[in-house]
């Protein structure tokens, strides 16, 4: 076991000393300086000052202004009239024209849906001659119910109240239509008085006892018109 170390740590030596043999050493060379430069430093101060060298003035020439070259000018030429023919304008279209309005009827005429009477027919109102209302009148003559006009006048009559004191006799006669439901849809002075307060009573015990009963089925007109004179004589 000892001789394999020993013969080992010789073959390795002699391995290490072949390659020394054989690869050459390199020596460091010196370095030898024959051109040696020598620099003398001097301080800012010391250093003296050069006159400044004045240049020649040189003369800058003057630039040549051209003139822009003339260009011609030309007349402007007209050109040739030409005629535009117009093109006809279109027919306004005729408009459309206005539905003409339904005038109101009167009391001559009034609105009713069947065929009836147009004259004037005096009601017989409750008291006779010595009723308030005596000479009434409605403007449909199919029109025949008493009991219709009895409800209505006495309601009128209930709401009446005579805010004047006069000792001659007095009439307001007040024209006002009625509908199929018993509602009031004009109301006019017929013929004044010719005393404001009396006549303004008279408007408010119309509207005032409104609506009134609607009227008969059996009646085939929608509208009637009642001209109802008010009058007061003194006791």
């Amino acid at each position: 076991m000892k001789r394999d170390i020993v013969f080992s740590l010789v073959l390795h030596a002699l391995i290490i000393c072949a390659t020394l043999w054989t690869v050459p050493i390199k020596w460091r060379k010196e370095v030898t300086y024959d051109d040696i430069i020598s620099v003398q430093l001097t301080a800012p101060s010391e250093i003296l000052p050069t006159e400044p060298v004045l240049l020649e003035s040189v003369e800058i020439p003057e630039p040549i202004a051209e003139e822009p070259p003339e260009i011609p000018i030309t007349s402007p030429t007209t050109l040739e009239e030409t005629t535009v023919t117009e093109k006809p304008k279109p027919k306004p279209k005729p408009k459309p024209k206005k539905p003409e309005q339904r005038k109101k009827k009167t009391t001559s005429e009034p609105k009713s849906s069947g065929t009836s009477q147009v004259e004037n027919k005096e009601i017989e109102t409750p008291g006779g001659s010595g009723s308030p209302f005596a000479g009434a009148t409605v403007d449909n003559a199919s029109f025949n119910y008493p009991y219709w006009f009895t409800q209505t006048f006495n309601k009128i009559a209930t709401n009446w109240k005579n805010p004047v004191v006069y000792d001659g006799t007095i009439v307001c006669t007040i024209y006002f239509q009625v509908i199929r439901s018993g509602r009031i849809i004009e109301m006019r002075i017929e013929k004044t008085s010719g005393i404001s307060e009396f006549d303004e009573s008279c408007m408010r015990a119309v509207s005032g006892a409104a609506p009134f009963p609607p009227l008969p089925s059996q009646f085939r007109d929608e509208i009637i018109g009642l001209t109802l004179p008010f009058k007061h004589s003194p006791r």
